[in-house]
């Protein structure tokens, strides 16, 4: 029986991952990516790939591409932050994997702990990594059983060792990430080059014993 494969981001990696994963001739694969181009471009390559137009870290659309019914979903965007909430979202859902691409090899620990079944980089060659993990009935699953929890937190920002900082600056820290950062009614999925102003509202995924600390970080002025 064919597993059922939600790739998510559309750029080279997932054009050479569906490329790889079609010589074992035994997937059906859904790739979900905004942009229209890459989309024609899968589209005009593999006609027989299940192509949805939208944001993977929005339920609705993770819905749509089947996700209900996949066996694997692999998060394969160039953003860290957009990768780690695809994988939390995921992991309601019975998966049997759950695969997340880093741009940064300093979060492969913290994504495993997160209960995400396999973490690749770019410096590891994430497209024959991806396959490798796919089509590998041996590979290990990691789950969430290790010592240390986390949780998702929304934090204002009001202290002046944030205001005026680049979010690349201050995360990842070695207690939390900055997944989200809401301004006004625009929420911005957390990318370094993004200014922290005095009232956004930031959404961090922090560890469990460390939420306290790191509310003060951002809320007070006074050292933690």
């Amino acid at each position: 029986m064919a597993d059922n494969i939600i790739i998510v981001g559309g750029k080279r990696v997932c054009i050479r991952l569906i490329g790889l994963l079609k010589r074992k001739a035994r997937y059906n694969i859904t790739v979900i990516e905004n942009n229209r181009k890459i989309l024609k471009d899968i589209e005009d390559k593999y006609d027989d790939v299940n192509i949805i137009k939208g944001d993977a870290t929005n339920k609705a659309v993770l819905e749509q591409a089947g996700i209900a019914d996949a066996d694997i979903i692999v998060a394969a965007t160039s953003i860290d932050e957009v990768n780690l909430l695809i994988g939390i979202l995921s992991q309601n859902y019975n998966l049997k994997k759950i695969i997340a691409r880093t741009a940064n090899p300093s979060h492969i620990k913290m994504f495993k702990k997160l209960g995400l079944n396999e973490v690749v980089s770019p410096e590891l060659t994430a497209c024959i990594d991806i396959q490798k993990h796919i089509v590998e009935p041996k590979s290990q699953t990691i789950n969430n059983g290790g010592k240390e929890q986390y949780e998702i937190i929304k934090v204002p920002v009001k202290s002046n060792k944030a205001i005026g900082k680049e979010i690349g600056a201050i995360s990842p820290a070695d207690d939390y990430i900055i997944m989200l950062c809401t301004k006004g009614d625009r929420e911005l999925i957390a990318q370094n080059n993004i200014i922290l102003e005095k009232g956004d509202i930031l959404t961090i995924l922090a560890k469990s014993k460390k939420v306290k600390k790191v509310n003060k970080f951002f809320t007070k002025d006074r050292l933690i």
